[in-house]
């Protein structure tokens, strides 16, 4: 049998993935990085070493710290968003009843749905006079109509609402892994203590679905941090600068020829999310082994 499996498992097997990933990820990473640290742009045909001024500029820029700014907001919003919404829709669809299944593939759906699709789709909800505003003024409710995709502080929220739609049923399915995992037994040996619904959530599903958590929170932060298609599609960065993402300010170097500066931000960006994503992760894993 050891035999066996070492003839199914052939190292060599690796060699024709392990040359895709090395040349379509880690060399163009590679590339990015080098170039990060040149003169490259649209106007010059030789490159010189510049150092760090790329960096340094990517800093300094007049639209950085906004576009910061509205990437941590678009972060947390969105992967608290998804994750209680997600956790809610997997609680409730975990329960027995007819239909359920169909109930699950509609939450779903819209996460194999194109960005920029929905993003189309809610232009046209989030408009000024569109399908949102209309049926608030509709019941009496014109108090909470606003210009959702325009107002100062709106705009990345909204946007966030809209990743948190698409969004929250691809997590859904996660928790719902994680739920069916968790033997029956723990329940039933609760209710026998007298434990109600609250109590068996916070002592035993919460606990229990750590793995699921610590999936789902590390996915959300990620996608949230290098945000690009619904900020482009509902928004495209403004107005003027107001939604503007680390993403779109990439697009925009790119853009206009300062294909450097594009890299050293795209490369901070990466650095970013490196560090967060597996402080992250790593703060849940020791959660994991807390409690196993």
């Amino acid at each position: 049998m050891r035999s066996a499996l070492k003839k199914a498992y052939n190292p060599f097997f690796l060699i024709p993935a392990a040359a895709i990933y090395l040349i379509f990820f880690v060399l163009p990473v590679l590339m990015g990085f080098i170039l990060a640290f040149t003169d490259w742009n649209s106007y010059t045909t030789e490159l010189h070493f510049v150092g760090l001024h790329n960096f340094v500029e990517a800093f300094n820029h007049r639209v950085i710290k906004v576009a910061i700014k509205n990437t941590l907001i678009f972060a947390i919003i969105s992967t608290l968003g998804k994750n209680i919404i997600g956790l809610m829709l997997a609680i409730f669809f975990n329960e027995k009843f007819r239909l359920r299944n169909y109930a699950r593939t509609i939450f779903y759906v819209p996460s194999i749905l194109s960005s920029v699709a929905i993003g189309l789709m809610f232009t046209s909800i989030l408009h000024p006079s569109g399908l949102l505003n209309t049926a608030l003024k509709a019941i009496g409710l014109d108090f909470l109509a606003h210009d959702w995709l325009v107002e100062p502080g709106m705009g990345i929220i909204s946007v966030a609402f809209v990743e948190i739609w698409q969004w929250a049923g691809y997590h859904m399915t996660i928790f719902l892994a994680g739920l069916q995992a968790i033997s029956s037994d723990y329940y039933e040996a609760a209710r026998i203590d007298g434990a109600g619904w609250w109590t068996s959530l916070r002592r035993i599903t919460i606990p229990l679905l750590m793995p699921a958590f610590s999936v789902n929170i590390v996915l959300s932060l990620i996608g949230g941090f290098k945000v690009f298609g619904p900020v482009y599609v509902l928004t495209g960065g403004g107005p003027g600068y107001s939604t503007q993402v680390v993403s779109t300010f990439v697009f925009k170097a790119f853009g206009e020829g300062n294909w450097a500066l594009g890299n050293a931000a795209n490369m901070i960006l990466f650095i970013v999310i490196a560090i967060i994503s597996m402080t992250v992760l790593r703060y849940l894993r020791k959660k994991e082994d807390e409690i196993t």
